[in-house]
């Protein structure tokens, strides 16, 4: 399985250090909701990134990377629907890399772990 580029956004970390986010898109999937109607839904995840600039960044879109979007458990934060409802949610969606191969630095998960649990759209 693999997820697509489809934006970027620059964003700012709790301490207040911006950084570039890539947003990642899974594939379409048919799901049915409680009612028994069926509709089109595609996941949308936030990855953070070491990119120095939106033009790089930018050149990202459409790029294809190995993995999937999941559904994970989170803290608890507040959205504003639509409706103007506000609502609490603990899970979060996240790309999950397809290799477990992944290089991994302990310092950048922690720095990045921090800019990822910001809700910034």
């Amino acid at each position: 399985m693999s997820v697509v580029v489809v934006d970027v956004a620059e964003r700012i970390s709790n301490t207040g250090k911006k950084f570039i986010a890539l947003i990642v898109q899974s594939d379409l999937e048919i799901v049915q909701s409680a009612n028994g109607s069926f509709y089109a839904s595609a996941k949308k995840a936030s990855l953070p990134s070491t990119l120095e600039n939106l033009e790089t960044a930018k050149m990202m879109l459409g790029k294809e990377l190995p993995g999937t979007i999941q559904k994970v458990e989170c803290a608890p934060y507040d959205v504003i629907t639509e409706n103007g409802e506000l609502v609490t949610l603990h899970q979060r969606y996240q790309y999950i890399p397809e290799s477990s191969k992944v290089e991994i630095h302990a310092e950048e998960v922690l720095e990045y772990a921090e800019m990822d649990e910001e809700l910034v759209n």
